[in-house]
C-alpha cells in the first residue's frame, strides 16, 4: 500500500440478505494480506491464495471479523503479482485444486511447499497442485496454469497462460510420474495457436512493447467452462443422448468457454467441442463477424474473473483500472508515460451478473418464476443437499458434495447409492458416486453397475475409482473396445495398479490398437515389474499375429490398425524394450533379452534391433552386465550372434535401409571390435543414404571418446550441409567436443563462415571462459556483441526498398529452422503471420536484437546431463520426471529428471543474436519487407 511493498490486501464479505440479487452488507473479513488473489468457502471459514501462503481464516464470534487466521501451506513464489499462486477450485476427487501462477515450464521449478499440518516438504515446482486443508496434504497436479485453474461439469481441468485462452490437462501428474524411467509428453493440448485475436469493442490501446500482438490475447486470464443452463439452455450437455444425434460430438455435447482479456476490455466466447482423448475450440458460429461476448468500450474495464453463479447468471468481476499491466514489464517511456496512473482505479471495481434478455426476470428477485432463490446450502438437510446433486447448476453441485463429505452423515449413503444408478441427469450420477467415494462408501457391485452406464463421463469414472472399491482389472477387460476415447485413456492410467494379472492384457491391447500419443504415454505410464514382462510379450506375440510375412524379407507388413506404419510399430516395440531393461526383475530381463535376439535365416528385424541396442544402454546406466546375468552357453552364443549380424548388416549396401540404420546403434560397443570405427567412418560418405548418414551420427555422439570426433570431421569437405548441421549439433553438446571443433575453426578445417548465427549462439554457451574468448574471437570478424552498435551500422536498411521475393528466399535460408511459413520451415518461434503490428522498425529491432524484450517461454536453457552431454533449447514441458528442451529445427529431447546434472538459462531468446553476419543492409530490407507482407 506504500509503494514498498507493505501488504494492503483485504478479504470482503459480501452478502445479500433479501436474495433480490444485490448486496446490502460489506464487511472486511480480514485486511492486510499480501495480495491475495483467491478465496473459497470452507468449514466454517474461507480458503485464501495470499503469496507465500495458503491461509485459513474464521470469524468465530459473529463480529464480522476474522479472529482465527491459519497457515496451511508455505513456500509459494511471491514476486511478480500475475504470477502467484491461486484458484482454488472444488474437484470430484474430493480435492480443492489450485493454479501455481507460472506462465512457463520452469518457472519455479525448484519450488517446494512446506504443509503447516503435516510439516513436510513438497516440491511442486512449476506444476499446478492439489490439497486436503484439513488433512495438510498437497499432491501436485499437470501444469502450470498462471491465472485459474477450473474444470468441466465431467471433471477434465483446464488451464491457460497470458498468451493461451485455454488449454486441456490431457495426462495427470499423479499417473505419469509413477514411472520415473518414462518421459511423457506435454501433458496439455493447447487448443489455440499462440495469442489469437479478439474482436474488441474499444480501440487498441497503445502498446509500449510486443507490437506485433496488438488485438491479440496478451493477458488471458480465468479461462472457464460455463456450468448451468440459463445462457444456453439445455445444450450445456446437463443431459445426455446417444452418440449420432445432430449437434453432438462423440455422445458428449457441446460446452461454452469464456477467458477474460483485460487489456483488452473483454470476455470471450467459445465452444468447447469433444475430440477423442481431448477437446477442440471453435467460435461460436453466432457470434462471427460480431466483437466478443462480452467487449467494452471503456478502457478503465478490466474483466479478470469469470464464473458460473449459484443462480446460473454468468458472473464478471471488473478491476476497473486505467492500467493493468504492471510497471515492472513497460520500458522506460512507458513507466515514464503512465506514472502518473501506476494506482488509478485502485478504489474501484465491479461485479457484473449476465442473463439472456429472454430471461431478464432472473436479476428482480426471488419472486420471479424463472428464478428460484439460490438456498442457503449450510441449512440444507442432508437429503436437500444430495438433491442438489441433481441441479443444472455446477456451483450447487459442487457445494452439495463438498458439504456432504465433510459431514460425513451416514444417512446420505443408500440416497446416494440410489442416485448413481437412477438419477436423472448424468452430472447428478457422477457427483454421487465421487460423494461416495469421498465418504469412502464405495462398493465393487456399485462400480460395476457404473462401468454400464450410458454416459461416458460416468463410465470414465467408474473405471478411475474402480481400484478404491477392489474392482479387479479383470473386469474392465472389456472397457478396451469402449467408444469413447477418454474412457480408454483412463483404462490405460489405472491399468498400472500392481499385482493385477489383467493389467498387461489391457497395456499391450491398448498399445497395439491406439495411435493417439496421450493414450500411448498413459500406457507407458503404467508400465512397472509387475506388468513389464507379459505387457512386452504380449504386444511381440499381437503384432507378430497381425503382420503378413513377406517370403522374400520375412519382413512383418504394417499392422492393421489405421494410421499405424512399421515404422511406429517398430518405435513402440523398442520403447518397450527400453522400459523392460529399467524396471523389470532379472529373470523377466534374460527372458526378454532373448526375444530381440532370435534371428530368422541370418537375419534380425528392425525392431529387434533397435530393442536390443535400448535394452543394452539402459541396462549400462542400471549396472546390469549381460556377461554376469547370462549362463547359458546357447544364450550367450546368440547375443554374441546378434553383433555378427548387426555388423554385416550395417556393412551391406543392398540391405534394407530401416535394418542398417537400426543396426548402427550395435556398434562402438566392444573394444574387441576395432574395425567398427572405420566401418562407420566410411558410411559418412555422399553414396550413403542420408538416413543411415544420420543413423551414424546420433551413435557417434552418444560416444565419449575422441575418436568420435575424429571420425565425424574426417570427411567434412565432402558431407553435405544437411550432415554438416547434424554434425556440427553433436560437437555442440559436449564441452571437450566443442575443443576439437574449435581447433579445426582456428586451422580453416571448418570455415568460420559455416556456422550460422544459433550454432554460434550455442557453442558461446561454453563455461570455459578460455574457450568463450577463443569462440568470441573467432567469430569477431563476422559479428559484433555491441547490439547497438550493429544496429545503428545497420540503419541505412530502414531507408531501402525491399523486395519480398528475394526476401522470401533469404528467408527459407536463414530463418525456417525456427519458423514455419507457406507450409515450410518448423514451428518452434512464434507464427510470423499473426503479427499485427509489423513496422520496419519493429521488426528491424526483433531481427537484430532479438534478446532485448524476449518473452520467458522463448528463453534458452542448457541442461547437461549426468553423461556429460549439454542439451540447449526451449524449455517446452516439466513433468513430474521429466523436461523437454527443444531446439532449432524443431527438434526435441526428454530428459529424465535422474539423469540431469544442472539447469540453467542463458538469459538470451532462443533466436540468436549475429544474424547479421549473414545479411547485407539490402538482405535485410529484403527480409523485412517479406515479413510485413505475411497473410494472417
Amino acid at each position: 500500500m506504500d509503494n514498498n511493498g507493505k501488504p494492503g490486501g483485504r478479504v470482503r464479505f459480501l452478502e445479500d440478505k433479501d436474495n433480490d440479487g444485490h448486496y446490502e452488507t460489506s464487511t472486511v473479513l480480514l485486511q492486510n494480506i499480501p495480495f491475495p488473489n483467491g478465496v473459497m468457502a470452507w468449514g466454517r471459514g474461507v480458503l485464501i491464495t495470499a503469496a507465500p501462503e495458503i491461509i485459513y481464516a474464521e470469524d468465530t464470534d459473529g463480529d464480522g471479523k476474522a479472529d482465527v487466521r491459519k497457515t496451511l501451506f508455505s513456500g509459494f513464489l511471491e514476486g511478480n503479482q500475475q504470477l502467484r499462486v491461486n484458484g482454488l477450485r472444488w474437484g470430484l476427487d474430493n480435492w480443492v485444486h489450485c493454479a501455481s501462477g507460472s506462465h512457463h515450464p520452469g518457472y519455479g521449478a525448484d519450488s517446494q511447499i512446506l504443509s503447516q499440518v503435516t510439516n513436510a516438504k513438497t516440491t511442486v515446482g512449476s506444476r499446478d497442485f492439489r490439497i486436503r486443508p484439513d488433512e495438510g496434504l498437497i499432491d501436485p497436479q499437470s501444469g502450470p496454469s498462471q491465472f485459474g485453474r477450473n474444470r468441466d461439469a465431467w471433471g477434465n481441468w483446464f488451464g491457460e497462460q497470458n498468451s493461451y485462452p485455454l488449454w486441456h490437462y490431457v495426462l495427470e501428474d499423479q499417473y505419469i510420474r509413477r514411472n520415473p524411467h518414462f518421459a511423457p509428453p506435454d501433458p496439455r493440448r493447447l487448443l489455440t495457436e499462440s495469442n489469437p485475436l479478439v474482436y474488441a469493442a474499444a480501440p487498441p490501446e497503445k502498446r509500449f512493447h510486443s507490437f506485433e500482438q496488438s488485438g491479440r490475447y496478451t493477458s488471458a486470464c480465468s479461462g472457464m467452462v460455463y456450468l448451468d443452463e440459463v445462457l444456453f439452455g439445455a445444450t450445456q450437455a446437463a443431459t445426455f443422448s446417444p452418440a449420432g444425434e445432430k449437434g453432438r460430438m462423440g455422445g458428449l455435447e457441446t460446452q461454452h468457454v469464456f477467458t477474460c482479456e483485460p487489456f483488452s476490455n473483454l470476455v470471450q466466447h467459445n465452444l468447447l467441442i469433444d475430440d477423442g482423448v481431448s477437446f477442440r475450440l471453435e467460435r461460436d458460429p453466432a457470434e462471427a463477424d460480431k466483437t466478443d461476448f462480452f467487449a467494452s468500450e471503456d478502457r478503465w474495464c478490466r474483466p479478470v474473473m469469470v464464473r458460473t453463479g449459484p443462480d446460473g447468471a454468468l458472473w464478471i468481476v471488473d478491476m476497473y483500472r486505467y492500467m493493468i499491466e504492471h510497471p515492472h514489464w513497460l520500458p522506460k517511456e512507458g513507466q515514464d508515460e503512465l506514472r502518473p496512473f501506476f494506482r488509478s482505479g485502485d478504489d474501484r471495481g465491479r461485479i457484473y451478473r449476465i442473463v439472456p434478455l429472454s430471461r431478464k426476470s432472473l436479476a428482480a428477485g426471488p419472486d420471479s418464476p424463472a428464478s428460484p432463490p439460490t438456498p442457503r446450502m449450510d441449512n440444507l438437510s442432508t437429503l436437500e443437499l444430495v438433491a442438489q446433486l441433481e441441479s443444472p447448476n455446477g456451483w450447487r453441485r459442487d457445494t452439495a458434495q463438498r458439504l456432504l463429505v465433510a459431514s460425513k452423515d451416514e444417512s446420505a449413503i443408500e440416497p446416494l447409492k440410489k442416485m448413481v444408478t437412477n438419477g436423472q441427469r448424468p452430472t447428478a450420477r457422477l457427483h454421487a458416486l465421487c460423494t461416495l467415494e469421498g465418504l469412502e462408501k464405495l462398493s465393487l457391485d456399485l462400480i460395476i453397475a457404473a462401468l454400464k452406464d450410458t454416459h461416458p463421463a460416468v463410465r470414465r469414472w467408474a473405471v478411475r475409482l474402480a481400484p478404491t472399491a477392489n474392482v479387479p482389472l479383470s473386469s474392465l477387460v472389456s472397457l478396451i473396445h469402449d467408444s469413447d476415447a477418454k474412457v480408454r485413456l483412463e483404462l490405460a492410467s489405472i491399468a498400472g495398479q500392481p499385482g493385477d494379472m489383467a493389467a498387461s492384457q489391457i497395456l499391450a491391447d491398448l498399445l497395439h490398437r491406439e495411435t493417439d500419443p496421450f493414450l500411448r504415454a498413459a500406457v507407458l505410464s503404467s508400465l512397472n515389474s509387475d506388468n513389464i514382462h507379459d505387457t512386452v510379450g504380449r504386444f511381440v506375440s499381437l503384432f507378430k499375429q497381425e503382420a503378413k510375412l513377406d517370403a522374400a524379407t520375412a519382413e512383418p507388413a504394417a499392422a492393421k490398425v489405421s494410421g499405424f506404419s512399421q515404422v511406429n510399430r517398430d518405435e513402440l516395440a523398442s520403447v518397450l524394450f527400453e522400459q523392460a531393461a529399467s524396471i523389470a526383475g532379472d529373470e523377466d530381463l534374460k527372458q526378454l533379452l532373448m526375444l530381440t535376439v532370435e534371428e530368422s535365416d541370418g537375419r534380425l528385424q528392425a525392431w529387434q534391433l533397435n530393442s536390443l541396442a535400448r535394452m543394452l544402454d539402459r541396462l549400462q546406466t542400471r549396472g546390469w552386465a549381460v556377461s554376469d546375468h547370462i549362463s547359458n552357453p546357447q544364450h550367450k552364443h546368440q547375443i554374441a550372434a546378434a553383433f555378427v549380424i548387426a555388423r554385416r548388416m550395417v556393412s551391406d549396401p543392398e540391405e534394407q535401409e530401416i535394418r542398417r540404420v537400426a543396426a548402427i546403434p550395435l556398434l562402438l560397443r566392444d573394444a574387441s571390435h576395432p574395425e567398427d570405427e572405420p566401418t562407420l567412418q566410411n558410411m559418412l560418405t555422399p553414396q550413403t543414404p542420408g538416413s543411415v548418414q544420420e543413423a551414424v551420427i546420433q551413435h557417434l555422439g552418444r560416444q565419449s571418446t575422441e575418436s568420435a570426433v575424429e571420425i565425424m570431421l574426417a570427411g567434412w569437405t565432402s558431407h553435405s550441409p544437411a550432415i554438416r548441421s547434424q554434425i556440427l549439433t553433436v560437437l555442440s553438446s559436449r564441452p571437450e567436443w566443442v575443443k576439437k571443433l574449435l581447433t579445426q575453426m582456428e586451422s580453416g578445417t571448418v570455415a568460420v563462415a559455416e556456422i550460422d548465427a544459433s550454432m554460434r549462439q550455442r557453442l558461446l554457451t561454453a563455461r570455459d571462459e578460455e574457450v568463450q574468448k577463443r569462440l568470441e574471437k573467432v567469430f569477431a570478424s563476422g559479428t559484433s556483441v555491441d547490439r547497438k552498435a550493429v544496429m545503428e551500422s545497420y540503419q541505412p536498411a530502414l531507408k531501402l526498398a525491399g523486395d519480398a521475393a528475394r526476401g522470401a528466399t533469404l528467408f527459407g535460408k536463414k530463418c525456417t529452422t525456427c519458423h514455419k511459413q507457406g507450409g515450410i520451415g518448423h514451428e518452434v518461434g512464434p507464427n510470423l503471420a499473426s503479427l499485427t503490428t509489423r513496422t520496419p522498425e519493429s521488426l528491424f529491432l526483433a531481427i537484430l536484437d532479438p534478446s532485448a524484450a524476449v518473452e520467458a517461454k522463448y528463453l534458452n536453457f542448457v541442461a547437461v546431463t549426468t553423461s556429460g552431454r549439454s542439451v540447449i533449447g526451449l524449455l517446452s514441458t516439466e513433468t513430474g520426471s521429466s523436461l523437454t528442451m527443444v531446439g532449432a529445427e524443431a527438434k526435441s529431447e526428454s530428459i529424465l529428471r535422474t539423469d540431469i546434472e544442472e539447469l540453467r538459462s542463458t538469459g538470451k531468446s532462443l533466436m540468436p543474436d549475429g544474424l547479421e553476419k549473414d545479411l547485407s543492409h539490402q538482405d535485410l530490407a529484403d527480409v523485412i519487407e517479406y515479413v510485413r507482407t505475411l497473410q494472417k
